[in-house]
């Protein structure tokens, strides 16, 4: 497409506007209406891009990918019940996806859905083991639900993926905050 070749030779207004010029021609072409949105948002223009989205994700429901799209838009702009209805839907799509689900869990923690956020940050980590990035959210997530000898438990496993990251102090004086000394390690 068109659209797709300006954006990737980093003419993105150019882009913009010939991907606006093939859903004007076609106002159910679900990749072009995709194509837009996704521009739309890295362009910063999310709150305008979610029109396209969902409507490419209406004529094509059976999409992952424009599902997850949408679903990213909304979690861009906080409206957590669209980003997590579109999670879901994707979620059903592609139930293997451990993008779909810690996304998933992050929009539901974002909504005050801490039990369900809970389940779907150890959906993805059993999907993804390997992902620090899971262990980190987990554990905040652990903590916020007043458990915090879990979120040690993630914190200890982030740190064993990612010893040397930048955040590693920091995880490691909190770590030591949940755990004062004298206390039997893992336990709280």
């Amino acid at each position: 497409m068109v659209g797709q070749k300006a954006y990737a030779a980093g003419n993105i207004e150019a882009s913009a506007q010939r991907l606006r010029s093939a859903v004007e021609a076609n106002p159910d072409d679900h990749r072009a209406l995709n194509d837009l949105g996704q521009v739309l948002v890295r362009t910063g223009h999310t709150q305008e891009a979610t029109q396209y989205l969902d409507k490419a994700a209406q004529l094509v429901p059976d999409s992952w990918t424009y599902q997850f799209n949408r679903a990213r838009a909304y979690a861009q702009l906080q409206k957590w019940d669209q980003a997590i209805q579109g999670y879901r839907a994707a979620a059903q799509l592609f139930p293997d996806d451990y993008a779909t689900q810690y996304n998933l869990a992050k929009a539901l923690q974002a909504s005050g859905s801490l039990n369900d956020a809970i389940a779907g940050y150890e959906k993805a980590i059993q999907l993804a083991p390997g992902q620090s990035d899971f262990q980190l959210s987990y554990g905040l997530a652990l903590e916020a639900a007043k458990r915090p000898g879990d979120a040690a438990a993630a914190y200890k496993r982030y740190l064993e993926l990612e010893p040397e990251s930048p955040e590693a102090e920091k995880v490691k004086a909190h770590l030591a905050e949940l755990q004062p000394a004298g206390s039997p390690k893992g336990t709280q």
